[in-house]
Protein backbone atom coordinates (compact mmCIF):
# COMPACT_ATOMS: atom_id res chain seq x y z
CA UNK A 1 0.00 0.00 0.00
CA UNK A 2 2.73 2.47 0.92
CA UNK A 3 4.65 1.37 -2.17
CA UNK A 4 1.64 2.32 -4.39
CA UNK A 5 1.37 5.68 -2.65
CA UNK A 6 5.06 6.43 -3.19
CA UNK A 7 4.95 5.41 -6.85
CA UNK A 8 1.82 7.47 -7.49
CA UNK A 9 3.33 10.51 -5.75
CA UNK A 10 6.58 10.17 -7.68
CA UNK A 11 4.69 9.81 -10.97
CA UNK A 12 2.50 12.85 -10.24
CA UNK A 13 5.57 14.92 -9.35
CA UNK A 14 7.33 13.83 -12.54
CA UNK A 15 4.35 14.73 -14.73
CA UNK A 16 3.89 18.13 -13.07
CA UNK A 17 7.60 18.97 -13.30
CA UNK A 18 7.75 17.83 -16.92
CA UNK A 19 4.80 20.02 -17.85
CA UNK A 20 6.38 23.06 -16.21
CA UNK A 21 9.71 22.33 -17.91
CA UNK A 22 7.99 21.89 -21.29
CA UNK A 23 6.20 25.22 -20.90
CA UNK A 24 9.41 27.02 -20.00
CA UNK A 25 11.48 25.49 -22.79
CA UNK A 26 8.93 26.17 -25.55
CA UNK A 27 8.14 29.77 -24.63
CA UNK A 28 9.76 32.20 -27.09
CA UNK A 29 12.31 34.61 -25.77
CA UNK A 30 10.90 38.12 -25.68
CA UNK A 31 14.05 39.78 -24.35
CA UNK A 32 15.87 39.65 -27.68
CA UNK A 33 12.94 40.43 -30.03
CA UNK A 34 10.60 43.39 -29.69
CA UNK A 35 6.97 42.65 -30.57
CA UNK A 36 6.07 43.49 -34.14
CA UNK A 37 2.99 45.60 -34.79
CA UNK A 38 1.70 45.46 -38.34
CA UNK A 39 -0.30 48.51 -39.37
CA UNK A 40 -3.07 47.56 -41.78
CA UNK A 41 -4.22 49.83 -44.56
CA UNK A 42 -7.83 50.87 -44.01
CA UNK A 43 -10.30 50.63 -41.16
CA UNK A 44 -12.84 48.14 -39.88
CA UNK A 45 -16.50 49.08 -40.28
CA UNK A 46 -16.89 48.46 -36.54
CA UNK A 47 -14.44 51.34 -35.95
CA UNK A 48 -16.97 53.69 -37.53
CA UNK A 49 -20.35 52.36 -36.43
CA UNK A 50 -21.35 53.91 -33.11
CA UNK A 51 -18.59 56.51 -33.27
CA UNK A 52 -19.47 60.07 -32.25
CA UNK A 53 -19.43 62.81 -34.89
CA UNK A 54 -18.44 66.37 -33.96
CA UNK A 55 -18.67 69.63 -35.89
CA UNK A 56 -15.08 70.70 -35.24
CA UNK A 57 -11.84 70.00 -33.44
CA UNK A 58 -11.69 72.87 -30.95
CA UNK A 59 -12.71 72.93 -27.32
CA UNK A 60 -16.08 74.34 -28.36
CA UNK A 61 -16.86 71.46 -30.76
CA UNK A 62 -20.31 69.92 -30.32
CA UNK A 63 -21.39 66.34 -30.77
CA UNK A 64 -23.81 66.43 -33.70
CA UNK A 65 -24.60 62.74 -34.07
CA UNK A 66 -23.25 59.22 -34.24
CA UNK A 67 -22.56 56.78 -37.06
CA UNK A 68 -25.35 54.23 -37.56
CA UNK A 69 -24.30 52.64 -40.85
CA UNK A 70 -22.04 52.77 -43.89
CA UNK A 71 -23.12 52.74 -47.55
CA UNK A 72 -20.79 50.58 -49.61
CA UNK A 73 -20.97 50.47 -53.42
CA UNK A 74 -20.73 47.32 -55.54
CA UNK A 75 -16.92 47.72 -55.75
CA UNK A 76 -16.57 47.70 -51.97
CA UNK A 77 -15.87 51.42 -51.65
CA UNK A 78 -17.53 53.31 -48.80
CA UNK A 79 -19.59 56.03 -50.47
CA UNK A 80 -21.42 57.62 -47.55
CA UNK A 81 -21.90 57.42 -43.83
CA UNK A 82 -25.34 57.28 -42.21
CA UNK A 83 -25.38 59.57 -39.19
CA UNK A 84 -28.14 59.65 -36.58
CA UNK A 85 -28.87 63.22 -35.47
CA UNK A 86 -31.26 64.55 -32.85
CA UNK A 87 -33.34 62.44 -30.54
CA UNK A 88 -32.43 60.96 -27.21
CA UNK A 89 -31.02 57.44 -26.84
CA UNK A 90 -32.04 56.68 -30.42
CA UNK A 91 -35.67 57.78 -29.94
CA UNK A 92 -36.67 60.51 -32.38
CA UNK A 93 -33.34 60.24 -34.13
CA UNK A 94 -33.14 61.12 -37.82
CA UNK A 95 -30.77 59.24 -40.12
CA UNK A 96 -29.03 61.24 -42.84
CA UNK A 97 -26.27 60.23 -45.25
CA UNK A 98 -23.20 62.37 -45.87
CA UNK A 99 -20.40 61.69 -48.30
CA UNK A 100 -17.61 59.62 -46.77
CA UNK A 101 -14.80 62.04 -47.77
CA UNK A 102 -16.47 64.77 -45.69
CA UNK A 103 -15.46 62.95 -42.49
CA UNK A 104 -12.02 62.80 -40.93
CA UNK A 105 -10.58 61.06 -37.87
CA UNK A 106 -9.26 63.09 -34.96
CA UNK A 107 -7.32 61.70 -32.02
CA UNK A 108 -6.45 63.11 -28.65
CA UNK A 109 -6.03 62.01 -25.03
CA UNK A 110 -6.30 58.35 -26.05
CA UNK A 111 -9.68 58.85 -27.74
CA UNK A 112 -10.80 58.98 -31.39
CA UNK A 113 -13.79 60.67 -32.98
CA UNK A 114 -15.07 61.73 -36.38
CA UNK A 115 -15.28 65.33 -37.52
CA UNK A 116 -17.25 67.02 -40.31
CA UNK A 117 -17.73 70.67 -41.14
CA UNK A 118 -21.55 70.37 -41.10
CA UNK A 119 -23.61 71.71 -38.23
CA UNK A 120 -26.32 69.78 -36.41
CA UNK A 121 -28.94 72.05 -38.00
CA UNK A 122 -27.57 71.36 -41.49
CA UNK A 123 -27.75 67.60 -40.89
CA UNK A 124 -31.28 67.82 -39.48
CA UNK A 125 -32.43 69.77 -42.55
CA UNK A 126 -31.18 67.03 -44.90
CA UNK A 127 -33.64 64.46 -46.27
CA UNK A 128 -34.12 61.23 -44.32
CA UNK A 129 -31.87 58.38 -45.40
CA UNK A 130 -33.95 55.87 -47.41
CA UNK A 131 -32.75 52.50 -46.16
CA UNK A 132 -35.24 50.60 -48.36
CA UNK A 133 -33.13 51.30 -51.46
CA UNK A 134 -30.38 49.13 -50.01
CA UNK A 135 -32.47 46.20 -48.78
CA UNK A 136 -31.94 42.85 -50.52
CA UNK A 137 -34.39 41.76 -53.18
CA UNK A 138 -37.50 40.12 -51.80
CA UNK A 139 -37.70 36.48 -52.97
CA UNK A 140 -41.53 36.57 -53.09
CA UNK A 141 -41.81 39.73 -55.16
CA UNK A 142 -38.55 39.98 -57.04
CA UNK A 143 -38.48 43.66 -56.16
CA UNK A 144 -35.64 45.44 -54.47
CA UNK A 145 -36.27 47.00 -51.09
CA UNK A 146 -39.58 47.51 -49.38
CA UNK A 147 -41.01 49.96 -51.90
CA UNK A 148 -43.36 47.38 -53.44
CA UNK A 149 -45.34 44.78 -51.54
CA UNK A 150 -47.36 43.57 -54.52
CA UNK A 151 -46.46 40.15 -55.95
CA UNK A 152 -45.08 40.26 -59.48
CA UNK A 153 -47.27 38.92 -62.26
CA UNK A 154 -44.92 35.98 -62.92
CA UNK A 155 -44.55 34.89 -59.31
CA UNK A 156 -47.62 33.28 -57.71
CA UNK A 157 -48.54 34.46 -54.22
CA UNK A 158 -47.82 31.97 -51.42
CA UNK A 159 -50.82 29.90 -50.47
CA UNK A 160 -52.89 31.14 -47.57
CA UNK A 161 -52.17 34.84 -48.19
CA UNK A 162 -54.55 37.52 -49.39
CA UNK A 163 -53.89 39.16 -52.74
Amino acid sequence: MIRNLLVTTALATFVATGAVYAQQSTAPSTASEPPRAVQAEGYLASNYIGENVYNGTGDNAEKIGDVNDLVVDSNGTVKSVVIGVGGFLGIGEKNVAIDFPKLSWMEGNGDRWLVTDATKEQLQSMPDFDRSRYEPASPATGSIGTGSTEPSSTTPAPSGTAQ
